[in-house]
C-alpha cells in the first residue's frame, strides 16, 4: 500500500464524491472547522473468522447507509473532532470530484469502492489538500463480497480480528515522512473504510461501529 498524498489535485484515489464524513491518507488540516450539514453521499484480519460466524449480521441497527456524516458519530465525538485545530468536516474543495482521498487506496479495494454508492466523510484542511487527514467511506455489503473483501485484506497484509456486529481489519505503515494506514470494518451489511495520513483520533472507529451498532 503506497502512502497516499491530500492534494489539490486528482491522487492515487479519484474521488466521485459527494459530501461525506471525514477520513482519508494524505494532505489535511490547517484551521479549525465546525463540521457542517452533509447530504447523504451518492453513487459510487489476517482474517481468522467468517463474517457470519463472528456476528457480522448481527445485533444493533441493520444495514442502511446514513445519511449524512454527523450521524456516524456519538455527539461527544462528534464534538471532539470539530474542536480539532486546523481540521474540519467536508469542507468546500472536498465537493469537487478527485479532490480528496477516499477510505481506502489499497489497490485491491479502492476500485470496488469507486464503484459503489457511498457516503464519503473527510476530516481534512479547510483550505486545502495538506499533509494530514482522514477519510471515511461507508458502503453497502453482502455476505459474499464480505469474505472477498476480507480475503483481499488478508492478502495485502491487513490484521483482522472480531469486532462488535463484525470484522475490523488494519495495517499502519510508517516512513521517513509520515505514518499513515488503513481500518475497516465489515460487518451488519455495511463495509466502513477508513485512511488516514498523520491523523488518527483514538477511537474513531469504535464510535462509528458503537453509534451504527448500539447494543
Amino acid at each position: 500500500m503506497t502512502r497516499p498524498l491530500w492534494l489539490t489535485t486528482v491522487l492515487v484515489l479519484a474521488l466521485a464524491t459527494l459530501t461525506g464524513c471525514s477520513a482519508g491518507v494524505g494532505n489535511a488540516p490547517s484551521a479549525t472547522g465546525e463540521p457542517g450539514k452533509t447530504p447523504a453521499a451518492s453513487a459510487p484480519p489476517s482474517a481468522t473468522e467468517d463474517p457470519e460466524s463472528s456476528g457480522a449480521q448481527a445485533g444493533g441497527r441493520a444495514a442502511a447507509l446514513p445519511s449524512n456524516c454527523e450521524s456516524i458519530y456519538s455527539p461527544a465525538y462528534l464534538d471532539k473532532l470539530g474542536s480539532t485545530p486546523g481540521i474540519a468536516l467536508n469542507p468546500e474543495w472536498t465537493a469537487t470530484p478527485g479532490q480528496a482521498t477516499l477510505g481506502s487506496t489499497e489497490p485491491a479495494l479502492i476500485d470496488l469502492l469507486k464503484t459503489k454508492e457511498r457516503l464519503d466523510c473527510f476530516w481534512v484542511s479547510p483550505g486545502g489538500g495538506s499533509g494530514s487527514g482522514l477519510a471515511t467511506s461507508i458502503s453497502l455489503t453482502d455476505g459474499d463480497e464480505e469474505s472477498v473483501l476480507l480475503s483481499d485484506m488478508t492478502a495485502a497484509g491487513f490484521t483482522c480480528s472480531p469486532q462488535r456486529a463484525g470484522i475490523r481489519c488494519e495495517i499502519d505503515r510508517t516512513d521517513d515522512y509520515a505514518s499513515w494506514g488503513e481500518t475497516h470494518f465489515i460487518g451488519g451489511g455495511l463495509w466502513i473504510a477508513t485512511s488516514y495520513v498523520e491523523f488518527a483520533p483514538v477511537g474513531y472507529t469504535d464510535d462509528i461501529v458503537a453509534t451504527l451498532f448500539p447494543s
